[in-house]
């Protein structure tokens, strides 16, 4: 019997683990499909191509650029492009996106670029599926845990293998190039001592006088890394994937809490607030404007003193998400209104933030500066962590609240 087979199911946040478990599994076997999706996808880039990421879907274009351990050298997709021209983008929720209606995705249709897309090929209709170039595969939308009325399902099993997919993707592309000679150029996380520099210093200058500073989808032939071996990054990726979900299980207790907390404000018309910091949330959530949902989501920010609804008060619940070390004082600020905390930071838990009745501290160790994955050769990671453990640690925490609630399961 399989790892994934033996572990049982006791809590509602336990149960969303453990598909996320065998979710995860279920990847791991399609590693070969990610490794020729990279390859296929480096053949044009390799030949002299560009890469971008137009603005189809409400997250790929934030998670997937200008963040830590993805490409430096990525377009943002203007004009007709060549087919050697790469567009990747995650497709959006199938239920409410009309493609017809979608400007962006209609010029990207219209483009010669060769489209590569997170999701599944039943989410476009058939006539549609021959003008993609490869798809990801994924979770349908409508599979995962409970629901509310509109709300199907609260504990979504779509974005987290959007992310993972994704990355994935992106990983084996690298691998890919560095196996035809060619190296990527790939960013340091700015929350890194002396990323700044380094990142400028691949800035393309000659005959580029004017913003948008450009850089170079590639290093040197000169700057030699050796080649990543077939699956040799996804393999890494989701063994790290699989530890979060190990650690996460091993917090049942503090997610109970947690959920109990959650369940206490919304039946007594307290308010439940969220920020997970990073490139994805809220947006990858897809919510309408105005909408029942009962989590008020902000947009990302990692200082507690303006990321904290100011609205809020005893006996509201506030989830923060974190990607900056622990400001043991604004914490105190937070706490001393009353409202219970449920916080994560890469950093860990300071000596100096002690016990409090209203502190609920969860453990997310992904790597401070976030990319994870080591290239022998190379300067800095590749591939972003963050957003795959946010995206477990908030369905495991809505699962709970949900399950306590009584919300029909999905």
């Amino acid at each position: 019997m399989s790892r994934a087979a033996r572990k049982t199911a006791h809590t509602p946040a336990q149960e969303f683990l453990a598909e996320a478990r065998r979710r995860t599994a279920a990847v791991r076997r399609e590693t070969a499909h990610f490794t020729q999706l990279g390859e296929k996808m480096a053949q044009p880039l390799l030949a002299g191509g560009d890469i971008s990421l137009p603005p189809v879907g409400s997250f790929s274009r934030s998670e997937f650029s200008g963040r830590a351990g993805g490409l430096m050298g990525i377009r943002w997709a203007e004009g007709l492009g060549s087919s050697r021209d790469v567009a990747f983008f995650g497709l959006p929720d199938p239920r409410r996106w009309k493609p017809a209606e979608d400007e962006a995705f209609q010029k990207q249709l219209n483009s010669r670029r060769r489209l590569f897309v997170i999701g599944r090929p039943d989410e476009l209709e058939a006539k549609l599926r021959h003008r993609i170039s490869g798809f990801t595969g994924g979770a349908r939308a409508e599979e995962g845990l409970y629901a509310m009325g509109e709300h199907r399902p609260l504990a979504s099993f779509r974005p987290f293998e959007q992310l993972v997919r994704g990355w994935l993707t992106a990983g084996e592309l690298i691998a890919a190039c560095t196996r035809k000679g060619l190296m990527p150029t790939v960013w340091m996380s700015v929350w890194l001592e002396g990323a700044l520099a380094r990142n400028t210093s691949l800035t393309k200058h000659e005959s580029n006088r004017r913003e948008p500073w450009l850089v170079p989808l590639f290093h040197s032939k000169d700057w030699y890394v050796p080649p990543l071996p077939a699956g040799h990054v996804a393999a890494e990726y989701l063994q790290l994937v699989d530890s979060m979900i190990e650690t996460l299980d091993r917090q049942s207790r503090a997610l109970t809490r947690a959920g109990d907390w959650m369940v206490q404000a919304h039946r007594a018309g307290k308010r439940v607030a969220a920020t997970a910091v990073g490139h994805s949330y809220p947006q990858i959530l897809g919510l309408p404007k105005e909408s029942n949902y009962p989590v008020r989501w902000g947009t990302t920010n990692s200082d507690l003193a303006t990321a904290t609804p100011a609205d809020l008060g005893k006996g509201d619940v506030y989830i923060h998400l974190g990607y900056a070390p622990v400001d043991v004082q604004k914490v105190g600020a937070i706490l001393r209104r009353g409202i219970r905390f449920i916080y994560s930071s890469p950093y860990g838990r300071p000596e100096a933030l002690k016990d409090h009745e209203g502190l609920l501290w969860l453990d997310l160790p992904w790597r401070p500066g976030d990319a994870a994955i080591d290239v022998p050769g190379y300067s800095v990671r590749i591939l972003p962590l963050s957003a795959v453990a946010h995206t477990l640690a908030y369905f495991s925490l809505m699962s709970e609240m949900a399950g306590r609630m009584g919300w029909n399961k999905g």
